[in-house]
């Protein structure tokens, strides 16, 4: 069916500008306004013949027509949304018309823009994007032709926000379900979860990113390379593919935020437009960025001040990494925690040899439940006093009260505790009866540095036994739920024990791993330092990617305190920066013969090696070895050079 020449009685059809899977659009005079003023005239064409359906699709697309009122009404970038309807069983929307250029037609015949350009563009278009997030809005739909440079102040505008979502459909008798999906994203710069229908608001950004690569290289997405093994996008490939076209160069800061947003994995891109924006800012710290400024002085920015960095602003590699910091670097942990912790009476165990960020993730789970209301409480066990240990009534009363006391509560034990029942029993019934009866809240029990129970074979039995009796207590009793148990460990126990009484067998495993090469460079550019490719690997064939021994690298040599060059030459020796924690695992392994003619006899081979069990076990939690198969070898290079030469065959 044709479009009628005159819509909702007073919108003029003038000329068609364009169509796609939606629908078309068309150039349209407002004939109730003085002057016949022109606006743009969206038609929607959900694909839906079955009624319910069409209600369906009517009540969303009312829906999302009442948040683009809001969108354009409060932002000066988005077009404000005049009017809504439905004619014919199709949907309409008017927006106002944009004088301007869309990038689309700017990049026409091959024309590439410049770093300073594209900074000025992310820049612009981050911060429309950070109020659409802010909206709980996702665009979706990023690319050249939804941008337009206003004519009157050269700002780009961001257009065409979806107004129909996935509606589930169901016909006649069948059980089966379809789906029809209206604007949902384009080829090319979508990412794979916007693919699946699952957008987050890092899709957005990944849409971006690969909008800056287009612009810079001249290539279309469907025209970059991925990296083979990983299959991620990097601005090193897609620049050396465009090196027909011409030379293309941008300073190393850019690259990294460009990389850090075309992720394949969401979890490890910015996680929505304000924070890539702040990103942004730390590089462009009180510069005015515009058309006027050149390429050299971004760069300038970009690799000095710009970076908010400076040795003040440096931060100690040691203790957790605090939530605010940009030096965290973050894997896909994060979000899967949030969503275990969402869940009744979940137990989450976060292990990794000691200074792998174990306690970094920790504090970003707490911060997290505190902020939807949760009641949270951490345990360092490693600072409880050595007395509680030493009887199992003493460290369950110790245990229990330590909780109660950042609750606000007073300690209650007297009433709860009766000689009759044992440790276990009379914990349960304080938790029960008091700790949880007491507030609607869930309570999120952190319990750091686990490890300190395994020293201590009668309580840990029974402690880990409880701690399982309480998960498994949730799928039946609904107080139990309100508990969720985040178990922070470096190793597990390894005396056989029956599985059925301990918590290292349920709910949710996160173990850490090593930074990989494309976050190790974008630690490099945080620190101010600007890298070679071939500098960054000489960094990771000494240390690898461990979170600790990184971090330490690059603050010592970005605070100017030794070269690359001098580091790569000390490190493996106690004049080195690492001294301290070398020292340490050395006297760790000289107090345990037996560990120490392992590792000897690991640091010795040139390749992996078979341990007996226990052996390859502790200094597997010690974080010194790495398994290959059923075999281990030195994590890094620098533990080989140091305990090769330190541990001595008699």
């Amino acid at each position: 069916m044709e479009i009628p020449t005159t819509l909702a009685g007073h919108y003029q059809i003038v000329s068609h500008l364009g169509g796609g899977g939606f629908g078309q659009t068309f150039l349209a005079r407002d004939l109730h306004l003085p002057g016949n003023s022109l606006c743009v005239v969206k038609q929607l064409k959900p694909q839906i013949n079955d009624s319910d359906t069409l209600e369906i699709a009517k009540r969303l697309f009312d829906q999302e027509a009442e948040t683009l009122y809001k969108l354009g009404d409060r932002h000066d970038q988005i077009p404000r949304l005049l009017a809504h309807f439905e004619q014919a069983s199709e949907f309409y929307l008017v927006q106002e018309l944009i004088e301007g250029v869309a990038l689309e037609d700017e990049l026409a015949g091959g024309k590439r823009l410049s770093e300073a350009e594209v900074i000025e563009l992310l820049r612009d278009v981050l911060q429309v994007l950070t109020f659409v997030h802010q909206q709980n809005v996702i665009h979706r739909d990023i690319k050249p032709s939804n941008l337009i440079r206003r004519d009157r102040d050269r700002k780009f505008v961001l257009i065409d926000f979806g107004a129909v979502k996935k509606v589930n459909v169901q016909t006649g008798n069948s059980l089966q379900t379809s789906s029809f999906t209206v604007a949902v994203g384009s080829p090319g710069y979508m990412p794979s979860e916007q693919i699946s229908g699952q957008p987050h608001f890092s899709s957005d950004i990944y849409a971006l990113g690969m909008l800056c690569f287009q612009v810079l290289t001249g290539l279309s997405p469907n025209f970059l390379p991925r990296d083979a093994p990983s299959g991620e996008y990097t601005w090193n490939l897609c620049s050396h593919a465009a090196k027909e076209l011409g030379e293309v160069t941008i300073s190393a800061g850019l690259a990294n935020i460009l990389d850090h947003m075309v992720r394949y994995d969401f979890r490890q891109r910015y996680e929505n437009a304000m924070i890539a924006l702040q990103v942004l800012e730390r590089f462009l710290d009180r510069q005015d960025v515009s058309n006027s400024t050149n390429a050299s002085t971004i760069i300038k920015a970009i690799s000095t001040e710009a970076r908010g960095l400076g040795d003040q602003s440096l931060e100690s590699p040691d203790g957790q990494v605090s939530i605010d910091s940009p030096f965290y670097v973050s894997f896909n942990y994060e979000q899967r925690c949030y969503e275990e912790l969402n869940k009744a009476g979940s137990l989450i165990r976060i292990k990794s040899p000691q200074k792998m960020g174990k306690s970094s993730l920790m504090i970003r789970v707490l911060a997290y439940a505190e902020q939807h209301g949760y009641r949270t409480v951490t345990l360092n066990l490693d600072q409880a006093n050595q007395k509680f240990f030493t009887d199992l009534d003493k460290y369950m009363q110790w245990f229990c009260a330590s909780v109660g006391r950042p609750l606000g509560v007073k300690v209650k034990i007297d009433e709860y505790w009766d000689d009759i029942f044992g440790a276990n029993d009379n914990s349960t019934d304080y938790f029960e009866k008091y700790l949880l009866q007491g507030s609607s809240q869930p309570l999120v029990l952190a319990l750091d540095n686990f490890d300190r129970i395994f020293k201590y074979p009668d309580i840990e039995v029974d402690f880990c036994g409880l701690l399982r009796g309480w998960y498994e207590s949730s799928r039946i009793k609904p107080i139990w739920g309100k508990l969720r148990l985040v178990i922070v460990h470096s190793q597990e126990s390894y005396a056989q024990k029956d599985i059925n009484q301990s918590p290292f067998n349920v709910g949710l495993p996160i173990e850490l791993s090593e930074f990989n090469l494309a976050q190790v460079q974008t630690l490099v550019a945080e620190h101010g330092l600007t890298w070679t490719e071939a500098e960054v690997a000489q960094l990771m064939g000494l240390i690898g990617g461990h979170p600790y021994l990184v971090r330490s690298a690059l603050y010592r040599i970005a605070s100017g305190d030794l070269s690359l060059t001098e580091f790569l030459r000390s490190a493996p020796t106690e004049a080195g920066i690492y001294s301290s924690h070398l020292l340490g695992l050395l006297r760790t392994l000289e107090e345990h013969p037996d560990l120490a003619k392992a590792m000897q006899t690991v640091v010795s081979a040139d390749a992996p090696v078979r341990l007996r069990s226990d052996g390859a076990f502790k200094l597997d939690s010690m974080g010194l070895v790495v398994r290959v198969e059923n075999d281990v070898q030195p994590r890094c290079s620098l533990y080989r050079q140091y305990f090769r030469d330190r541990l001595v065959t008699n």
